[in-house]
């Protein structure tokens, strides 16, 4: 699995994230359609090039709902989804993330481009996947927390207290270390982007 395609799927939640937190609750609702249309064209690069991924799928539902509220809500529910849209569309990601692990795990669906479609169906395969997409919904369960607890910071009036540590430190180390674990359970199991027959 190439990790830049997956991280490339994750784009729309870090778009919206920055987008939200730098203009503010008056352009909530512009955020999250920046990220639908990103999500969207993830959507149909996907499908054209591979297939329909999970992620992507889930960033157009989610940040077209996002949308649609920011658009017909008031000042007061916008800010509520700039301090807690980040932390609620990532606890969407880790919970479709998670349900994944137990139907196809969508980190499969990445992995499939570097091995050869005869070991898709493998068990050995399956397993590894499963591991790694529990692996993905778990880092982003913590950053989720970390974003709403950045968002009680903000509403509370202490923003500035654990912003920059809490949305974004905090995530990116996350990251690092989700594509360092899943790099190297793939390597445990001997299975590498040219070595998907071990699979």
């Amino acid at each position: 699995m190439k990790p830049t395609n997956m991280l490339l799927g994750l784009a729309p939640w870090v778009l919206f994230s920055m987008i939200a937190e730098h203009i503010g609750a008056g352009a909530v609702g512009l955020a999250a359609l920046a990220a639908c249309l990103g999500s969207l064209v993830l959507t149909v690069r996907g499908t054209l090039h591979g297939g329909l991924k999970l992620i992507d799928a889930a960033g157009v539902l989610t940040f077209g709902a996002l949308a649609a509220v920011g658009f017909a809500s008031g000042h007061q529910v916008r800010t509520l989804l700039v301090d807690y849209g980040r932390g609620g569309s990532a606890l969407v990601l880790a919970a479709v993330m998670l349900v994944s692990a137990f139907t196809v795990p969508f980190t499969e669906q990445y992995a499939r481009a570097g091995v050869d479609r005869r070991y898709w169906a493998s068990p050995v395969f399956r397993a590894l996947n499963r591991r790694i997409s529990l692996l993905w919904s778990a880092v982003i369960l913590v950053m989720a927390l970390c974003h709403l607890s950045a968002g009680a910071l903000q509403a509370s009036g202490h923003g500035d207290t654990g912003n920059l540590l809490l949305n974004w430190v905090i995530p990116v180390l996350l990251i690092l270390g989700g594509l360092k674990r899943s790099q190297q359970i793939a390597t445990d199991a001997g299975v590498g982007a040219t070595a998907g027959g071990r699979a």
